[in-house]
């Protein structure tokens, strides 16, 4: 993993800015509107994150899991960390900016002034953190905290956000579950995602609790039979378990596996 160099990565995307954000080696996920790149469809105006980046380096192989490991630390307390992901914004100026530039999905306007996007944890495991050690600092360690991503933006001229993950453990499943939110309006909420580490969920596990159960089953519901799960979406939060592009009888086969089951990690 890449914990070793983050600082580094850091101060280097930070010096040269917006110009070489494609070339930072840490994972982000990706703030949008108008999913589907389609004006005039009813996902015109409702936040999305994008999830071409999320898990890359999960393991051997790019996307090999659906965790990101935790690596220990010098620190005493959450003595696990990682430097990854963090997040980013769709952006339609700077044709060279990499997989930011996509006019069609690009929130449209100057942050913190037409938009201004909410980053909220909707939930979150129990010893888990998530830090953002770079001006302005903060951490959130609690449902409901959250931080004003255009702010930031607006403050540096640059979307291009690292936060630090801390666990008191590197072995346990944890998750922290994020939804994005427009303060000013204009934008409609997105659907929550999360971020998992150190263990993969069960199959069926897509609100991430470490059990399958009517929560599960409904967010199966949510995607059932869609034809476009791929890494863009993260396979709709996980529910087309074999990636195969599809959600259906085999994905509810396994989740039924492990209905009610509660895992012993």
């Amino acid at each position: 993993m890449k914990l070793a160099v983050t600082s580094v990565v850091t101060l280097i995307c930070l010096s040269y800015g917006v110009a070489v954000r494609a070339d930072c080696p840490l994972d982000h996920l990706l703030i949008g509107c108008n999913r589907d790149g389609v004006e005039g469809t009813d996902d015109d105006t409702k936040l999305f994150v994008d999830c071409s980046q999320k898990y890359r380096d999960s393991g051997e192989t790019d996307h090999a899991n659906w965790f990101y490991p935790l690596q220990k630390s010098i620190f005493s307390s959450y003595g696990y960390r990682i430097g990854e992901p963090g997040f980013d914004v769709f952006q339609s100026t700077n044709a060279n900016a990499g997989h930011t530039y996509d006019p069609n999905r690009a929130p449209a306007g100057e942050p913190d002034l037409d938009f201004g996007l909410i980053v909220e944890c909707y939930a979150l495991s129990d010893g888990l953190r998530a830090v953002h050690k770079e001006y302005p600092q903060f951490t959130i360690a609690g449902a409901g905290e959250s931080f004003d991503h255009s702010a930031i933006h607006a403050l540096r001229g640059d979307g291009h956000v690292h936060l630090s993950y801390q666990a008191v453990d590197g072995e346990s499943l944890h998750w922290i579950t994020y939804r994005f939110h427009d303060r000013l309006g204009r934008y409609e909420s997105s659907e929550p995602f999360t971020v998992v580490f150190n263990v993969e969920p069960l199959a069926g596990d897509l609100v991430v609790d470490d059990a399958v159960d009517l929560a599960d089953m409904a967010a199966l519901s949510h995607c059932w039979l869609r034809q476009d799960a791929a890494r863009q979406n993260d396979y709709w939060e996980r529910a087309d378990t074999n990636r195969d592009g599809a959600v259906n009888l085999i994905d509810f086969a396994r989740m039924a596996a492990n209905w009610r089951v509660a895992a012993i990690r």
